[in-house]
């Protein structure tokens, strides 16, 4: 009987076991299919932070473009002294 008894605690430990293991294996699938959606709403986000910041570059460009257009004069006087500043600040 006691034999019985043991096979029996064996066989609902086992049981017990397996249950717990699919509960972890359902678990696992589920953070896996969540780590999955969040990466794929980070990646969507960052795409769109570098267009915007992409635009912004663009756009600044061609503002300074367009300001060097009005002001060739001034453009030239401020790339000058950017020059001697940066050649002053290199020397030392």
């Amino acid at each position: 009987m006691s034999t019985a008894s043991s096979d029996e605690r064996r066989n609902a430990a086992s049981a017990a076991a397996r249950q717990g293991v699919e509960k972890l294996s359902e678990e696992v699938e589920k953070i896996q299919m969540e780590i999955k959606t969040l990466s794929a709403k980070m990646s969507q986000i960052a795409g769109e932070s570098l267009n915007r910041a992409q635009e912004g570059v663009m756009e600044g460009v061609h503002e300074a473009g367009e300001a060097v257009k009005r002001n060739p004069y001034s453009a030239v006087a401020i790339a000058v002294g950017l020059g001697l500043v940066l050649g002053a600040l290199v020397r030392r």
